[in-house]
């Protein structure tokens, strides 16, 4: 169940991959807009694998099997010289019956002032848990820890279905443990990448667009059938 569960994750974003290939670039965005959306979504496909595969995040499937819509941030940085700074573009999966709906591209960021010195990376996937959560992140700004709760997680963190719902909305997993540490998100906001949606769904996007994934300019579902069928195959599914 929890591999069907990825496959059909990744399966969307390889979907997604395709038709950007496939998509004419003579459009309104330019050319190295779309490579750099292109890059973003094979890295997102890289990094849930990555982070799935690590076997310190022993509990990250069960989050994710749990979860409501997925962020996934392929390369998170933060760096800081008396005053600390983070970034990073990510995209959102929303849980949509079985399959996944997306993507929705956000970017990470964040300041802090502290003693701390250095400059760290890693891929982070936060699971999103509640449906207060997802209704938060669908606004154009929220800050993690102050508009919904926000946790990360490591090795030793255990799982139950209840009491998760309770103790976060998000979950925060990442191959860099030294990201967010101590587990404080201080100064640290989600906000949507409006140029990015723009380009591929071709309109602004609303919280109502995203939740009834009513979005595409042409049909991706003929095409999404067709590779399902092909990938199932493939993976013996």
């Amino acid at each position: 169940m929890k591999k069907k569960l990825t496959l059909k994750i990744l399966r969307t974003l390889f979907l997604v991959f395709l038709f950007f290939f496939s998509y004419n670039s003579t459009s309104i965005a330019s050319e190295e807009e779309y490579i750099e959306i292109i890059d973003l979504i094979k890295a997102s496909n890289s990094a849930l694998k990555i982070i799935s595969k690590n076997e310190d995040l022993k509990d990250f499937k069960k989050y994710l099997t749990n979860s409501k819509a997925i962020l996934i941030f392929p390369e998170v940085y933060e760096g800081s010289f008396f005053f600390g700074a983070k970034g990073g573009n990510g995209i959102l999966l929303i849980k949509n019956g079985r399959d996944w709906s997306g993507p929705f591209f956000y970017t990470i960021g964040g300041v802090s002032v502290g003693l701390q010195f250095g400059i760290k990376s890693g891929k982070v996937v936060m699971t999103v848990m509640s449906n207060r959560g997802l209704k938060s992140i669908l606004k154009e700004r929220v800050k993690l820890g102050v508009d919904i709760d926000a946790a990360v997680a490591d090795q030793g963190l255990g799982f139950s279905a209840e009491t998760t719902l309770r103790l976060a909305d998000v979950f925060s997993f990442s191959d860099n443990s030294g990201l967010f540490l101590g587990g404080s998100f201080e100064g640290t906001y989600l906000q949507p990448r409006n140029d990015f949606n723009t380009i591929i769904h071709k309109k602004e996007l609303t919280a109502d667009d995203i939740l009834k994934s009513n979005l595409s300019h042409i049909s991706i579902k003929d095409i999404s059938e067709s590779f399902n069928k092909i990938i199932s195959k493939i993976s013996g599914k």
